[in-house]
């Protein structure tokens, strides 16, 4: 998000502003050199001191082309900036406190809600695995699965069939032959198809 100060609309016609326009050669000029030293502040100098900064820094804060030093003078010739004990932006915390305010709010939010998160202790991933896998009802299925791996493979030899629609048909009694007749050798075969062994023709 952009970060913004206040500008006010009576900042054109001050006898403050008008002094520096006369000095940097205009009144659009005097308050593009104040804004851009404001918004420059925000970030390298959000308490409003310009101790720390040379003088060229602060003419390139300015967007100022000429001697670094003439615009500091400017500056604080017409009150914008005081240069007592260090130099600072004058009454910097009536443009810039609304921002330096919401950023130690948005600070003061973040550390909770890290504190927050801090102070819940997650579950295990296998705890949280075993907890869907009860609700979904995949615990009797794992059981399951490793019951029959317990008890080894399974003998498919004597699994009969079981009956299709399709089953054949016995040529000699009309009656279907299953799968368990076949198993069983209840039935023969011959060109005429196949039939049971022991059924009588239908007269």
């Amino acid at each position: 998000m952009s970060a913004w100060i206040k500008s006010y609309q009576s900042l054109r016609d001050h006898p403050k502003t008008r002094k520096l326009a006369r000095r940097v050669g205009g009144t659009p000029q005097a308050i593009g050199h104040l804004h851009c030293l404001w918004w420059w502040a925000l970030d390298y100098a959000p308490d409003g001191d310009l101790s720390k900064h040379d003088v060229e820094d602060l003419a390139i804060a300015c967007e100022w082309d000429g001697d670094p030093a003439e615009i500091i003078g400017h500056l604080t010739a017409c009150g914008f900036l005081d240069n007592g004990a260090g130099l600072h932006i004058h009454d910097w915390w009536e443009y810039g406190e609304s921002l330096i305010q919401q950023r130690e709010v948005n600070r003061a939010r973040a550390r909770a809600s890290y504190e927050k998160k801090k102070a819940v202790k997650p579950q295990s991933t296998r705890r949280l695995r075993a907890d869907y896998a009860q609700s979904a009802g995949l615990d009797r299925k794992i059981d399951r699965k490793k019951e029959l791996r317990a008890s080894g493979p399974v003998d498919n030899s004597t699994v009969r069939p079981a009956a299709r629609s399709d089953d054949r048909i016995c040529w000699r009694c009309s009656q279907p032959i299953t799968g368990d007749d076949i198993l069983d050798d209840k039935c023969v075969s011959s060109h005429r198809g196949i039939r049971h062994k022991d059924c009588k023709e239908t007269p």
